[in-house]
């Protein structure tokens, strides 16, 4: 997730085992899985907020429309069992239990599957978030696996529960879709955040620039390249939608993929775009620290040329000679101070005048 450093456990197992053999890879995770399932039809809609395998299967084998969301993926006998039931490969059950996979999606005779990360970018924080989502998109079913509960998903689960739009009427292609759209505009949303953080961080650094400042510039760097390494993998992923036909996805799906693949190319026009300016902001930041050097510089040079001359008197008089008549005067030393200060003021009058400070 981000730049931070994530907890990694079995990886080391899966070293010299078989292809297909089934290891989860990715953040320790310590809560129960659980699965949430609808089906629906434009009629009606069921749904479970804890289901049991039994009842996924057997929403799976139904005439309605499911979709089955699974929140984790770390109890891989459970993901083996649904896998085995919709008649998923060893490899591709495999891909969905590794959770450092970058985005892809495999095209098979009766379903695909498809992996994309969901994205979040805290508010005090430019470490983003990141989470795997695969999706397998069958006939008549989607089926989500997430890496933990909570999710984006709520305005489609709304669509479904109110019946809004066509999403009741369609079928899985339509709801897999959705649920795609709403993780790429996430994207999108992020990338708006990040340009008024960066205008933001801009504004610091023109005002005050600091070690801080470029700490932010490095760690918005990290989070950029990180948006770069997800999105742009996720171009390839719907152009292969779009240009692929396959039985489970209908024709008039295509403008709607379309629609999507016009997002991905904005979103990666965007990550561009930031990381332009995060390298201008380098230049920003040294140039404004540069100015900042010079103005600490002019001031200790005026200090040191309004020294120069009172240096010099008291130089003279410091010097102790038996015939210096101006010792012996009542009222030298005031007269020194009053040239001195007389001096300090014509020099600060000139250097203001000549616009120094």
């Amino acid at each position: 997730m981000g730049i931070r450093t994530k907890l990694r456990r079995n990886r080391t197992q899966k070293k010299g085992m078989p292809p297909g053999s089934l290891v989860y890879i990715g953040d320790e995770q310590t809560e129960e899985v659980t699965i949430s399932a609808i089906a629906f039809d434009s009629d009606g809609i069921d749904e479970y907020e804890n289901a049991s395998l039994d009842e996924v299967k057997t929403m799976i084998d139904s005439e309605k429309v499911t979709w089955v969301n699974v929140n984790g993926v770390h109890n891989v006998q459970l993901v083996d069992q649904i896998s085995k039931h919709v008649g998923l490969h060893p490899l591709t059950t495999e891909d969905i239990l590794n959770t450092e996979h970058r985005p892809k999606i495999d095209f098979f005779e009766d379903h695909l599957l498809a992996i994309v990360k969901m994205l979040h970018l805290p508010e005090e924080s430019p470490d983003l978030d990141d989470e795997q989502v695969s999706f397998i998109l069958m006939e008549n079913t989607v089926i989500t696996f997430q890496e933990k509960r909570g999710d984006l998903f709520d305005p489609v689960r709304l669509q479904l529960q109110e019946s809004k739009g066509r999403i009741r009427k369609s079928g899985a292609d339509f709801l897999f879709y959705s649920l795609l759209d709403v993780i790429f505009d996430q994207y999108l949303i992020i990338m708006d955040e990040m340009d008024d953080r960066i205008a933001q961080l801009e504004g610091m650094i023109m005002e005050d620039p600091d070690n801080h400042s470029l700490q932010d510039i490095n760690q918005y760097k990290n989070t950029i390249l990180q948006l770069k390494k997800t999105v742009w993998p996720v171009r390839e992923v719907v152009n292969k939608l779009i240009n692929r036909k396959v039985s489970y996805i209908k024709e008039d799906i295509s403008f709607y993929l379309q629609d999507i693949h016009d997002h991905i190319v904005q979103a990666n026009d965007m990550v561009e775009t930031s990381r332009g300016q995060l390298y201008g902001l380098l230049d920003v930041y040294y140039s404004s620290l540069s100015m900042k050097m010079n103005e600490i510089m002019k001031v200790l040079t005026i200090v040191s040329t309004i020294f120069i001359p009172l240096t010099f008197i008291a130089g003279i008089y410091g010097m102790n000679f038996n015939n210096m008549p101006e010792l012996s005067w009542k009222w030298s030393y005031p007269a020194v101070w009053i040239v001195m200060i007389i001096i300090t003021g014509l020099m600060l009058m000139y250097f203001k005048r000549k616009k120094w400070f």
